[in-house]
């Protein structure tokens, strides 16, 4: 979700919240209700500036509700496949599947520790993340130029996607874990 929707998310659920708590009290107490529907027709409905503002407030929140109604029925189905054509009809690749390509011809070789792989759908083709931790010693931009060549290459002649780009990151070095004697 970007900025805008959960700013608006949060400011309708405020909103709702108020709302509910205003319907709770006049529950409560029903003179209240009585009191509060007299004041509006006579002060604020009768004045055609309010009853215009208030249309226009009540639209707002009826395009919020429709809104997040269809975001939560909206389907990434699209975004988790990669979906190819033939003759026979229709092939689709996971994301997860890549990316257990993409670990799988990182960790064959020397000097990774451990790796996590990311993937991203651009298209009919995928963008490749890494992030590894490599042991000590080791000729780092070497190695990682030889991680983005053997996960491109795997993974387009695995699946037969093109792979737009692999990005390696180093996250750490590894230590090895020391025991502790007191």
């Amino acid at each position: 979700m970007n900025i805008i929707f959960r700013s608006l998310l949060a400011f309708y659920a405020f909103c709702l919240t108020v709302i509910s708590l205003i319907t709770m009290i006049f529950t409560l107490r029903p003179e209240m209700l009585e009191g509060a529907s007299g004041f509006l027709v006579t002060n604020v409905l009768s004045d055609r500036g309010f009853t215009v503002l208030l249309f226009i407030i009540e639209l707002l929140f009826f395009g919020l509700s429709l809104m997040f109604l269809l975001s939560g029925v909206k389907s990434d189905k699209d975004k988790k496949y990669i979906s190819k054509y033939n003759n026979l009809g229709e092939t689709r690749i996971s994301l997860n599947t890549i990316e257990s390509i993409a670990l799988a011809a990182s960790r064959k070789l020397g000097g990774v520790k451990e790796n996590k792989a990311y993937v991203k759908k651009q298209g009919d083709n995928v963008l490749i993340f890494i992030k590894t931790i490599v042991m000590p010693d080791i000729n780092i931009p070497a190695l990682l130029e030889d991680i983005q060549l053997k996960v491109k290459k795997s993974v387009e002649e695995t699946t037969g996607i093109v792979v737009n780009e692999v990005k390696v990151s180093v996250e750490n070095t590894y230590t090895g874990y020391r025991s502790r004697v007191e």
